[in-house]
């Protein structure tokens, strides 16, 4: 199984809202992306970040999947896409992590 981690720093405002507030928003949207993906097993999109964090982060997504192939067409997957778009205007900084076990 592959596991994709992802987490976001906010911008303090984008779109006329707070980093809070859109977080609030993207973890709704992440979140419902479980069940419209086929290649996607799992989704957990959260904006509880717990202050053991090394590094700074507003907000984290951790998706399995089956194998590699699983996780390109996830990324290419029209509603991720949304999902990204809704996204971008708001990210300060990103960084990812996949790994296999």
């Amino acid at each position: 199984m592959l596991h994709h981690i992802v987490w976001w720093t906010l911008k303090e405002e984008a779109e006329g809202k707070t980093a809070e507030e859109n977080a609030q928003y993207l973890v709704e949207l992440g979140n419902a992306l479980a069940g419209k993906i086929e290649e996607l097993i799992s989704i957990e999109v959260s904006m509880n970040i717990v202050s053991t964090t090394t590094l700074p982060a507003h907000l984290v997504l951790h998706s399995t999947h089956k194998d590699p192939a699983a996780l390109a067409a996830y990324a290419t997957h029209p509603a991720h896409v949304e999902f990204g778009k809704a996204l971008k205007p708001c990210v300060d900084s990103r960084q990812a992590l996949d790994y296999e076990c």
